[in-house]
């Protein structure tokens, strides 16, 4: 059993328009993104802002009313990507492991979303692919979490960062090596998306 949080609430400000109605081969980021996982996943929440009605007009057009996905409004999302993180950990059973996929990585492939899966350990709390980029092994995403980290993430104030409280449970962290790079990439500006996807 798997839950996929996607976080789609920031104000793509750098980029010029939102990410994830950006085109790759006609569709919106968001529904590429989808489409890659919803095969894997019990249930999608996709976490928005101000976005929330356009965003969720183009993923109805796609899937339909949908009963394996929800739509979150994050009220707060100008706090900072915490904050989304939060409303979407709060959304989830807490029975199942959920993977965080961030919408500015829409280039994943689907390899790597199996590749977490597959390497899935319920006795560690956090399974996040790694890259060795200069002879260093750098931690990437999507990142999958055991049932046990919603307590972990709700517990923390908003004003947190993500990377923190990975950081606090880092004990219980396991990496799995994925040769591919894009773990590591964050699209933030129209330039970045071109490059990336013309490449």
């Amino acid at each position: 059993m798997l839950e996929i949080i996607i976080l789609s609430a920031g104000q793509s400000s750098r980029m010029g328009s939102d990410k994830a109605l950006l085109d790759i081969d006609g569709i919106p980021v968001i529904v590429h993104i989808i489409n890659k996982i919803i095969s894997l996943s019990d249930h999608i929440y996709i976490v928005l802002g101000d976005n929330l009605d356009t965003v969720k007009k183009e993923v109805l057009a796609y899937f339909g009313d949908s009963k394996a996905i929800s739509f979150i409004h994050n009220e707060l999302h100008r706090k900072g990507m915490f904050s989304s993180v939060q409303k979407g950990f709060k959304s989830v059973s807490g029975k199942n492991a959920v993977i965080l996929q961030l919408i500015d990585q829409p280039f994943i492939s689907q390899n790597i979303y199996k590749d977490l899966v597959s390497n899935y350990d319920s006795n560690n709390l956090i399974i996040q692919p790694s890259y060795m980029k200069d002879g260093i092994k750098r931690g990437g995403h999507p990142i999958l979490f055991a049932a046990a980290f919603k307590d972990i993430v709700l517990s923390y104030s908003i004003n947190s960062q993500l990377k923190d409280v990975i950081n606090d449970n880092s004990e219980s962290r396991k990496f799995i090596e994925i040769d591919d790079e894009s773990i590591l990439h964050n699209l933030n500006t129209k330039k970045e998306f071109d490059d990336k996807f013309k490449g």
